[in-house]
């Protein structure tokens, strides 16, 4: 505390580049997507295999995979995002991982997928997971809010249908074979904490002011070493010329006697 008295004016320039940086990140911190949505995808059939004890429901299951893995195409992107309003440039999708990123292939909920938006910049990303056991894909979404993660994940099931359903056009599908799709229920959203923000703000600052002050400790310390060297040299010095003058000694005078003799 004394060194940082003494240095008044080093010490109130850190203070102020701590809170410019503090009021920097706060400002910058409001394009970071602040809200999360989940929503789940069925893939079924026209008599719903999952209702009835006699068909397997295998097919489904590996169906559904495969849809995971369209689902991040451009083209149902684009229909996904046509259905939410959303400009599809704004609008990043990904899906299942594979080989050595497999383990990655986790589903994560909505309130823990709002705590992970703070270090991602893109407004609104789509990340699809098939289940393994069930065919069934679920949705994650994040976006600038709540509500536009809700609006676009309800946006999933219209944008996929849509594409699944040009497609059957177009291969003239029967009706029996078509694949049919079921949103299983409403979005589930969340918001990441209201605080996050501020939490950036005051990590900037005391980061910062941290170091700043250290700054000033170690070059203060790097001073008064040099000093201290310096005061050192010069004692070792003088004692140096000292012992040299010691060593010497001057003659002494001769007597009035000795020089008249």
């Amino acid at each position: 505390m004394r060194t940082l008295r003494a240095r008044r004016a080093a010490t109130a320039i850190v203070v102020v580049l701590a809170i410019l940086a503090a009021v920097a990140v706060k400002l910058t911190s409001h394009n970071v997507p602040t809200g999360a949505a989940t929503v789940q995808i069925l893939v079924d059939s026209p008599s719903s295999e999952l209702a009835s004890l006699t068909q397997n429901p295998t097919p489904l299951i590996s169906r559904a995979a495969v849809f995971a893995q369209v689902m991040t195409s451009q083209a149902v992107v684009q229909e996904i995002a046509a259905a939410a309003g959303v400009p599809r440039s704004r609008v990043t999708a990904q899906g299942p991982y594979s080989g050595a990123g497999e383990a990655l292939d986790v589903i994560t909920p909505a309130e823990a997928r709002s705590s992970q938006l703070v270090a991602e910049n893109a407004p609104y990303r789509l990340t699809f997971l098939a289940q393994q056991n069930e065919p069934v894909i679920t949705a994650s979404v994040q976006a600038p809010n709540a509500a536009a993660a809700e609006r676009v994940a309800n946006a999933v099931y219209t944008g996929v249908q849509r594409y699944v359903t040009e497609i059957q056009r177009q291969g003239a599908t029967p009706e029996p074979d078509k694949v049919t799709l079921r949103q299983l229920g409403s979005a589930q959203t969340t918001t990441v904490n209201s605080g996050s923000r501020g939490t950036l703000a005051v990590g900037a600052f005391l980061g910062v002011l941290i170091l700043g002050l250290l700054l000033i400790l170690g070059v203060e310390g790097v001073r008064r070493r040099d000093r201290e060297l310096d005061g050192l040299e010069r004692e070792l010095a003088a004692e140096f010329q000292a012992v040299a003058n010691d060593t010497h000694p001057p003659r002494p005078l001769a007597s009035t006697g000795e020089r008249r003799r």
